[in-house]
């Protein structure tokens, strides 16, 4: 259905005859809709300055500027259609920072000239196709990097190594370029420590010598009217963050929990601006837990805390004595929400975009995680057998979980038009699907289906869980299924579900009122 509507929006009725049509977006851009059939209009296309892929409505999104007509009409001539009433601007329209969202994507800007940045000839890059496009991504054994000039690297990591990925993101100051399939890093002993302590020397491939003069750190440049950090550290602090950081890259912390433990420690260093990391003492650090709970910060956040403050002071610098035993809070019996029948039906309803739908299912039909679900392969479907496999979930732990028929469905017809190479679920330029992205698809589709606002993504693996528990089936088999180490973690569900509740009768009932 949705690709019938994308073909009549670039089909003339005469002599079957396609075009490129060309509409208003908005007073800065302008859609484009080219026939998937024409790989040549495409590919010139992805060759124009400026230009972004709106996956929601299949169309190009560009600059509706007089210089970008002139180009069109110059590449594809008669077969240009604009509507009527098109108003185009002399100069492009762009004001605001370097941070601007253009068609949906953040648009960065590069501290020199774009031209430095090359692709190597001998480059092994393999085309991907989702759907109706094609694309090239790096693939490989080795990360290669190569000098663009005194000041940064250029980086090409193979789309399916998701740690090294990891470590790139955790560079200071690196950016990523679409049009080189590579990541520019900057060019300090820093960046290069962290390569080669997580990923490892042997794979790397570089042909530059590396100077021993280089800055030891990337320091951002001060824009007029930019806000100096929240939480600014002085030198001792800041080595201290990085021997943290490093230390939870090598226990294979996940990013999300990096992100927050070491946001958390940041804030803990900045409450002792004169003290060494290593010289504040356990009265001090209690007397900080005290202060975080006279801010009213969450039971969690404080165990966060903690947590992160154990790692520091005891498998880093080995002084137990002074968080050993640090009084925690109590855990509250929290039930969580959940979706009824109904209201699942709904989500489900009204997300027509195939892939988006997908992703929703398999979360509720299987009990997924959201990570659970983006970190699967296309291997991962085992259509004979009806389950699903998880790997390295929560925990580090493999799972089977059953593959429904319903899912089993829609996941045939979305193989067939996707066709994806190494994730289920990919995104624009291959790699994992975003986990904001999918958060958004979620939030759309609970807007849409008008169900309970306070339920997260989360909630469909509760309702899944909390729905197997109404139709009887075992607490220990909806254990396995969703993984829980404890039977206990497991019983919450019982406390969630409905159906015994709603058999019984109140004593309210049998009076006479």
């Amino acid at each position: 259905m949705e690709r019938n509507v994308y073909l009549l929006k670039i089909k003339i009725m005469t002599d079957n005859q396609l075009f490129i049509k060309v509409e208003r977006e908005h007073d800065l851009r302008m859609k484009v809709f080219v026939p998937w059939q024409r790989k040549d209009w495409i590919q010139k296309i992805r060759e124009l300055p400026d230009r972004a892929w709106n996956k929601e409505e299949r169309y190009w999104s560009l600059p509706k500027t007089v210089s970008t007509l002139t180009v069109l009409k110059s590449l594809f001539g008669k077969t240009l259609s604009i509507v009527d009433g098109l108003e185009f601007c002399t100069t492009p329209k762009i004001s605001g920072t370097s941070n601007q969202r253009v068609g949906g994507f953040r648009k960065v800007e590069f501290p020199f000239d774009l031209k430095l940045l090359q692709i190597p000839k001998d480059l092994l890059l393999e085309e991907i196709r989702q759907g109706e496009r094609t694309f090239k991504v790096f693939v490989g054994d080795k990360i290669r990097m190569r000098k663009v000039n005194e000041e940064w690297l250029q980086v090409w990591v193979a789309y399916d190594k998701r740690e090294w990925i990891g470590v790139i993101k955790d560079i200071d100051g690196r950016k990523w370029h679409v049009d080189s399939k590579s990541w520019v890093i900057p060019y300090v002993k820093d960046s290069l420590r962290r390569l080669w302590k997580l990923v490892g020397s042997k794979h790397i491939q570089y042909d530059f010598k590396i100077k021993s003069d280089i800055p030891d750190e990337f320091k951002l440049a001060q824009k007029q009217g930019r806000k100096s950090p929240k939480f600014p550290l002085n030198d001792m602090q800041q080595r201290a963050i990085t021997a943290f950081e490093e230390k939870l890259m090598l226990e294979h912390k996940a990013w999300r929990t990096r992100k927050t433990y070491v946001g958390l420690f940041r804030r803990f260093l900045t409450h002792f601006p004169e003290v060494r990391p290593s010289s504040i003492s356990r009265e001090q650090i209690e007397k900080y837990i005290i202060y975080k709970k006279q801010e009213n910060v969450s039971d969690s956040q404080l165990n966060q805390l903690i947590n992160c403050l154990n790692c520091f002071y005891i498998r880093i610098l080995k002084q137990e004595e002074k968080v050993v035993k640090l009084e925690r809070p109590k855990k509250k019996k929290k039930l969580p929400n959940v979706f009824s029948l109904e209201e699942v039906e709904k989500l489900l309803k009204v997300c027509v975009n195939l892939k988006h739908k997908c992703m929703l299912i398999l979360i509720y039909s299987g009990g997924l995680r959201r990570s659970e679900v983006l970190n699967l392969r296309v291997n991962d479907l085992h259509f004979d057998r009806k389950t699903l496999f998880i790997k390295n979930a929560k925990g580090g732990k493999d799972r089977f979980t059953f593959f429904s028929d319903v899912a089993r469905k829609y996941l045939k017809t979305y193989l067939t038009q996707y066709e994806p190479r190494y994730y289920l679920f990919e995104g624009q330029y291959g790699g994992r699907y975003g986990e904001s992205s999918i958060q958004k698809v979620f939030d759309e589709a609970k807007k849409k289906a008008k169900v309970l606002p306070n339920v997260s993504i989360h909630g469909l693996r509760h309702s899944f869980a909390t729905h197997l528990i109404e139709k009887r089936v075992p607490l220990h088999v909806v254990q396995e299924l969703l993984g829980h180490n404890s039977i206990k973690t497991t019983e919450i569900y019982l406390h969630i579900s409905n159906k015994f509740r709603a058999a019984l009768k109140s004593p309210l009932d049998d009076l006479k009122i």
